[in-house]
């Protein structure tokens, strides 16, 4: 569990993006965070290309990550810089900065949650007392951010893409799907 807690503890540093965001002018969010973008892939592709760099990688960020980053795979940290990316150059403001926060806080309460008192199983390792977290979480902070309808049914959405087994991280999925929905809700229901 405490390595768990470490590896969520990054997604609570990754929580200073959209606090800047409500800050800071979408353009200057676009040049920050494609700046760290760049520095992600840049690190994936010298763990790639560079042996030496891989190993001074893994020997000092091991503790961070899941054993199939440890393998090669994409980090999780770069999965989430490029979807705020993604999220912030599509998405309006106040869904970006929503779905942002459902990876942030809602999958760390999930997997908190889930992994401490997790017995009712739903998917793998995915528990439903862990899905009511994430729910409740992003619940909650979607209501001070967006329209209630919005928010709650964004909310769901996340919950279902951080549940749901895809076979891409959930670092990705959650925000760009949860923001998709809560987009095109605003743009095409009359709410």
């Amino acid at each position: 569990m405490s390595a768990e807690l470490l590896r969520k503890s990054t997604h609570l540093l990754g929580l200073f993006i959209p606090i800047l965001y409500f800050f800071l002018d979408r353009s200057i969010m676009l040049v920050i965070v494609g700046s760290l973008t760049c520095i992600a892939l840049c690190v994936e592709l010298a763990k790639w290309l560079f042996p030496p760099f891989r190993n001074l990688f893994y020997r000092y960020l091991s503790i961070l990550l899941r054993s199939h980053e440890k393998e090669g795979a994409i980090t999780g940290a770069t999965y989430y810089i490029t979807a705020t990316l993604i999220s912030i150059f599509v998405f309006e403001e106040s869904i970006a900065i929503a779905c942002l926060f459902f990876i942030g806080l809602g999958d760390t309460a999930a997997a908190l949650i889930g992994g401490q008192w997790g017995n009712t199983k739903l998917i793998g390792k995915k528990s439903l007392e862990g899905s009511v977290a994430c729910f409740t979480v992003c619940g909650i902070t979607a209501l001070f951010l967006l329209n209630p309808i919005v928010g709650l049914i964004g909310a769901f959405v996340a919950t279902l893409a951080e549940l749901l087994p895809f076979r891409i991280n959930d670092n990705l999925t959650v925000p760009l799907i949860s923001g998709a929905v809560m987009q095109l809700m605003v743009n095409y229901l009359p709410l």
